[in-house]
């Protein structure tokens, strides 16, 4: 069962990194190609990156409790 939840984990937490270059490079993108104006794709784009930021940490999170309880776990079976 653990061995799920740290595949769970590791696979949002890649999910996460690779929304957070998709929506980083469109920023770079519409920064280095328009005005300094801000539109809706940007701010869309940025919100992206946030909720990416947002999805690694609380997978890192759910990792973190997953060693903890195979740690108790080997704690009470040693």
């Amino acid at each position: 069962m653990s061995d799920s939840i740290l595949q769970a984990g590791l696979q949002s937490i890649q999910s996460g990194i690779d929304q957070f270059g998709r929506a980083a490079g469109q920023v770079a993108a519409a920064t280095n190609s328009s005005s300094s104006s801000v539109n809706s794709s940007n701010v869309d784009n940025l919100v992206a990156v946030k909720q990416a930021q947002r999805t690694v940490e609380t997978s890192a999170a759910v990792i973190k409790v997953a060693d903890e309880t195979i740690g108790s776990l080997l704690d009470v079976i040693a």
